[in-house]
């Protein structure tokens, strides 16, 4: 991996080449697994397993985190918030959307919106008066459409950069939702932070034994309340260009239609939502090309289409609650 500099010294751009891409994928695939584990599935030494990724994470452009799903632990609502701003106002609304706590993405969109910012809420009281108040009242924002999550059927830790078609659909959480206890929180804070923490250091962290350490965590993620992604600026891993695609479907074809974009190698993750439109779909592409096919003949050959309206991301400011800066990861929120 080189790093490109500013004139003043200061890292812009890691460049990654064929062996810190093979690194990462197999990282997407298992993001806890030990170096060892990893050289084994690449193929490639542990040591310079264990470099390259290293060097990936202490230059910001890498991140592995622990991602709670809300709707499994009952722990409030996820709402979508697509916003117009006044005009030269864009990057200050940004901004103040991105320093929000219950805010976890912020992007700024060429479309019928200016920004597009996902916003998880530890309960439903809170929602109108984020809606009608706070989100209104931000200054240069004109107008405000929110959207409640109902369903997740991919979600963005389920994207893999040597993506193939025919990944599961989501199937919906078949028990009731079960809140998280204290310990459990502990245990997920922590890895919100560092997701490749030692069963040692979470240990610590709730005050237990490693063996119970190791059932909680398991518990988490057997029942889904928790997962695992390995968080990366995708213009860094050869996907510039990215959109997010509000679909209208017939209430009828939605189930099969959300479970055919679900194995769209291109879908980074896909929502069922409220509004006009039932689908929030986000994809990633190569290059412009790519996503004109995606729009056009893939989504349109499906049946049950009604319409579609495509906002290509033209910039991050925050990701899964993770500033950013430029292709880089900032502090935590």
């Amino acid at each position: 991996m080189n790093m490109v500099t500013s004139s003043k010294g200061k890292p812009l751009m890691p460049t990654l080449d064929d062996t810190d891409l093979a690194c990462l994928v197999a990282l997407q695939a298992e993001p806890r697994a030990s170096w060892r584990e990893l050289g084994a599935a690449t193929g490639i030494a542990e040591r310079t397993v264990a470099r390259r990724l290293k060097r990936l994470m202490d230059a910001d452009a890498l991140r592995v985190i622990a991602e709670p799903d809300p709707l499994v632990t009952g722990r409030g609502v996820v709402l979508h918030a697509w916003v117009r701003c006044r005009s030269g106002r864009v990057p200050d609304v940004a901004e103040r959307l991105a320093a929000l706590d219950s805010c976890q993405l912020a992007v700024t969109l060429a479309g019928s919106a200016d920004l597009m910012a996902e916003l998880t809420l530890a309960d439903e009281a809170d929602m109108p008066d984020l809606v009608t108040r706070v989100l209104p009242s931000i200054d240069g924002v004109e107008h405000v459409e929110a959207r409640l999550v109902l369903r997740p059927f991919r979600r963005a830790g389920q994207w893999r950069i040597l993506a193939e078609a025919g990944a599961a659909l989501e199937p919906a959480p078949s028990n009731p939702p079960a809140a998280l206890t204290e310990s459990e929180q502990r245990l997920a804070g922590h890895l919100m932070r560092d997701g490749r923490a030692s069963l040692a250091e979470l240990a610590e962290q709730v005050g237990v034994s490693e063996p119970t350490a190791h059932r909680m965590l398991q518990n988490l993620v057997d029942r889904r309340a928790l997962s695992f992604r390995v968080e990366v600026e995708p213009s860094l891993v050869g996907f510039p260009v990215e959109a997010v695609i509000s679909v209208q479907v017939r209430p009828q074809a939605v189930n099969a239609l959300a479970a055919h974009l679900a194995r769209d190698p291109n879908t980074r993750c896909l929502f069922g939502t409220s509004g006009a439109s039932q689908l929030f779909w986000h994809v990633l592409c190569r290059d412009s090309p790519q996503l004109w096919d995606v729009v056009t003949r893939r989504l349109g050959e499906l049946e049950g289409v009604l319409n579609s309206d495509v906002a290509v991301v033209m910039r991050a400011h925050k990701r899964c609650g993770i500033v950013r800066a430029g292709p880089l990861l900032g502090a935590e929120d």
